[in-house]
Formats: structure tokens, sequence, C-alpha cells
């Protein structure tokens, strides 16, 4: 398997991967619930939950609807 690709942290996400993460419990991307390039780990722990995220643009629209990484402050 290759490498997990870094996704930055102001990354838009389409609302479709928070979808299959929780309807998926298998579906723990580590770059996406850890954040950068996974740290390393290709697949998040359970508890790391599936992160948590902010609507950004199109909310309510089922085709653009994209959220982004909630920073912890």
């Amino acid at each position: 398997m290759g490498e997990t690709r870094d996704i930055p942290d102001d990354a838009q996400i389409h609302i479709s991967v928070i979808r299959r993460m929780e309807a998926n419990p298998h579906y723990r991307p580590g770059n996406l619930i850890i954040g950068g390039g996974g740290r390393g780990v290709r697949k998040a722990p359970k508890k790391r939950g599936i992160g948590s995220w902010l609507a950004y643009r199109h909310e309510n629209d089922i085709i653009r609807h994209t959220v982004i990484r909630k920073l912890s402050s």
C-alpha cells in the first residue's frame, strides 16, 4: 500500500465522507480523523471518534455541501 496523503487542516471535505465515517465503523482514515498525513496512521483508533467538523459551504445541498476541520483553540 502507498503512503497516506496529507490533507491540510483547512481542506474542504465533501459531506459524503463524513456520512461514510458515521455509517461504517471500519472506515477510519487517519489523515482525516487525526489530521495532516495521519501522522503515520492509516486507520485511526476508535477513541478518536470521527473528528470535529464544521459546515463550510452549501449546507443542506446534498451535492455541493462541504465541511472543514474544527480546530481546537
